[in-house]
């Protein structure tokens, strides 16, 4: 069964949509106020609604309307949509290479022993697993 594909977002609908996944469920003045508090430019209450409402639109957020303020939380996951995110980026900017774009990011990047050491463990525990199919299947 083919995946559903999630609606496209622009920057500032991802902005406040981080936010909740921080938060948790917040009202519209304390999404304004969290975004206010960390964005060199402020929004106005009226952007916010009209961007939370199109999250509850496009099924993004869910609304709890039981009482004054409307309550806004997060439909979707990070994940899901970081993985969406990630395969559309793969997908047209290196043919569907996956070991493209981590070559890329391991090239260019500047990374410190800390995060050299996890990589050889994500690695190494790749590499066994990878042994351990071969086997089950011998």
């Amino acid at each position: 069964m083919k995946k559903k594909r999630l609606p496209e977002l622009g920057p500032l609908e991802f902005k406040l949509l981080r936010i909740l996944w921080k938060q948790g469920p917040l009202t519209a003045p304390q999404v304004l106020e969290e975004h206010n508090r960390r964005s060199n430019q402020p929004l106005a209450y009226t952007t916010v609604m009209t961007l939370l409402g199109r999250l509850a639109e496009k099924g993004v957020l869910a609304v709890n309307r039981e009482r004054q303020p409307y309550r806004f939380a997060p439909a979707i996951g990070r994940e899901q949509i970081l993985g969406q995110r990630v395969r559309d980026f793969v997908n047209l900017f290196f043919d569907g290479d996956h070991f493209d774009l981590a070559l890329k990011l391991i090239q260019d990047a500047p990374l410190s022993d800390d995060s050299v050491e996890k990589l050889q463990g994500v690695l190494r525990e790749r590499s066994s697993k990878t042994r351990s199919r071969r086997k089950s299947k011998s």
